[in-house]
């Protein structure tokens, strides 16, 4: 960027050149940010990051929750539809109250609900402000303290020094804005000023949700056939699994194998996951800790833990392949602004990725499989090789997931031909056998190739998903493992404490931040007659969370096809919503004699 003819423009008479030295008395300041599509449309430039209001020009890390509040709130009007706006209609309304830029700052950050770090100037001013809530600035000033960066994450400070771009950096100290603080740097003569976001220690609520757009027209209902043929289906006696389901077996009494195997949860000693974390806590606050943050709840309030009873300091780590949905993306914001944790994206080319999908998608529905419909969410297996560089990146040795026992999953290998995995395998992936994992490829591999449709450009994609999840290392902390993991303190503790937003067309919290999960299940349930769900609910009963009779009302809600999501989803990868369902409905169902 900086050489192009229009940088150059841009940026005379300052500079003739990105090589040349500054002309007396001047000076070159510039922010600029590539951020993900959130509210607008990316092909209007008013949306798109640097974002002007009034006197103020903004860049933004993170979504403001509450923005349909803030500006109702405020006198002025939005531009643009992007809500990065309202921070600058913010600052510009307390500057026109005669705030100083660090008070019209503070204001803007009680006002704001969810995860923010901003870079912004003023007109007529040679200040730069940087103001964050979750610690996501870091910054250098060069030796000769005439010249001064900053950017999201530290690794990319570092790979910067280390590659002498600008000369004067050399081993410069890189520093922070720390999580609830801001600075402002003067750009004339490199002095920075700190500052707290919230001096008097006043407390943010959370705010009402805006509510969503109305929920589109359902489908109509299936055959009154399929529905009797469906409830009719023998269920265990015990839990509520299915006939329909892979590997199962019933005896005498009607109790399943799956729950005649099943060892009941003994969480391991609180005392040794304290005692790992005191030996990995920071004494200065700084990093010590990942979390792998994918916005659903158990990882949500994973966090929640970490930073209030355990008194650690998180990064928060998401990768996005394009099926991390607004509401997500939403949560996210609001557990890291409200704890103040650094939260790092690692984004994959979102358009390539919904491609790939959309063309396996579109393989599938030539010749329908239950087995291989987990092909749907390999884009997103890259996670764990992306967590370990993301931990090597940020030095960092402990990642910690809050993935929960109660969400295994067995029917969708076993639909494969796979028998259930051992507890082991279900943390730690690569520590399934040389035998298993060959027979898995085999599976894949000779169903996949029966099908010339999934011959297409997402096979080293795909390739690259086995290896990110069955040949990386996986054996990190479980946070879970160590605790008792209880629904309704999990989902009152992030709606009440944090504002937590649920979804419009289901009952249930989970799986609600992944924009596959609806489509999928919709399958299972069509074809199958049972879901995700009906496992989960089944190892709730099984540990005694839940009587039998009460998880049966439960599924038969979360069963219901969530159609509004299923046409997004189906929006979001373009492809087409009806043809997708006719096919699906023809499907010979397995509970049907």
């Amino acid at each position: 960027m900086i050489r192009t003819k229009s940088f150059r423009s841009a940026t005379n008479p300052i500079v003739t050149s990105y090589f040349d030295e500054p002309k007396p008395g001047s000076y070159l300041g510039a922010i600029g940010h590539s951020r993900l599509v959130t509210n607008g449309l990316q092909g209007i430039d008013a949306n798109n990051q640097p974002v002007l209001h009034g006197d103020f020009v903004v860049v933004h890390n993170g979504i403001v929750v509450n923005v349909d509040e803030i500006w109702t709130s405020l006198s002025r009007r939005p531009k643009a539809d992007v809500d990065t706006e309202v921070i600058g209609a913010l600052l510009q309304t307390g500057q026109e109250k005669g705030q100083s830029l660090e008070g019209a700052t503070i204001d803007a950050f009680s006002a704001i609900y969810g995860e923010t770090s901003i870079a912004a100037f003023n007109k007529g001013s040679d200040a730069l402000l940087l103001a964050t809530n979750t610690g996501s600035i870091y910054f250098a000033t060069n030796h000769q303290r005439n010249a001064f960066f900053f950017a999201s994450e530290e690794h990319i400070c570092k790979a910067f020094i280390s590659t002498g771009t600008i000369s004067g950096f050399e081993e410069t100290k890189i520093q922070q804005v720390r999580a609830g603080h801001g600075a402002v740097v003067n750009c004339r003569t490199i002095s920075i000023d700190h500052f707290s976001l919230d001096p008097e220690g006043a407390s943010i609520s959370a705010p009402q949700i805006a509510p969503m757009l109305a929920v589109q027209k359902k489908v109509e209902d299936k055959a009154e056939r399929i529905r009797t043929a469906r409830d009719a289906m023998r269920r265990c006696s015990k839990c509520l699994l299915p006939e329909s389901m892979p590997f199962i077996d019933f005896d005498a009494l009607g109790i399943c194998n799956y729950c005649r195997s099943h060892q009941p949860f003994r969480p391991k000693n609180d005392d040794d996951i304290r005692a790992q974390f005191e030996k990995i806590r920071s004494k200065d606050g700084s990093p010590d800790c990942v979390v792998a943050f994918s916005g659903g709840r158990d990882s949500s309030y994973g966090l929640h833990l970490l930073k209030t009873k355990y008194a650690m300091n998180p990064i928060a780590y998401t990768y996005d392949w394009g099926m991390v949905t607004d509401l997500a993306r939403r949560n996210q914001a609001r557990m890291c602004g409200s704890l103040g944790i650094e939260h790092i994206w690692l984004s994959a080319d979102i358009r390539t990725k919904r491609a790939h999908v959309r063309r396996n998608v579109e393989a599938w529905l030539k010749k329908p499989d239950l087995g291989i419909i987990p092909l749907f969410m390999a884009g997103d297996k890259q996670f764990f090789w992306y967590a370990n560089e993301t931990m090597k990146k940020t030095g960092i040795s402990t990642m910690v997931f809050c993935t929960n026992r109660l969400e295994k999953t067995d029917f969708k290998t076993g639909f494969l031909g796979m028998p259930p995995k051992d507890a082991k395998m279900r943390n730690n992936p690569s520590s399934l056998g040389f035998g298993p994992k060959a027979a898995m490829a085999w599976q894949y591999g000779h169903r996949f190739l029966s099908n010339p449709h999934y011959l297409n450009k997402s096979i080293p994609d795909t390739l690259w998903a086995y290896v990110s999840y069955y040949l990386i290392n996986q054996d990190h902390l479980y946070l879970f493992d160590y605790l008792d993991w209880r629904e309704d303190e999990v989902d009152r503790t992030l709606i009440d404490e944090y504002g937590w937003e649920t979804a419009k067309d289901s009952d249930s919290t989970w799986r609600i931040g992944d924009g596959t999960a609806p489509f999928y299940n919709h399958i299972y349930y069509t074809v199958a007659g049972f879901t995700e769900y009906d496992t989960f609910r089944s190892n709730q009963v099984r540990e005694g969370m839940l009587t039998r009779e009460d998880a049966l009302a439960l599924v038969r809600r979360e069963n219901e096809p969530r159609w509004a999501s299923i046409r997004d989803y189906f929006h979001t990868i373009n492809s087409d919503f009806d043809e997708a369902m006719r096919v699906i409905d023809r499907i010979p169902k397995l509970y049907e004699t």
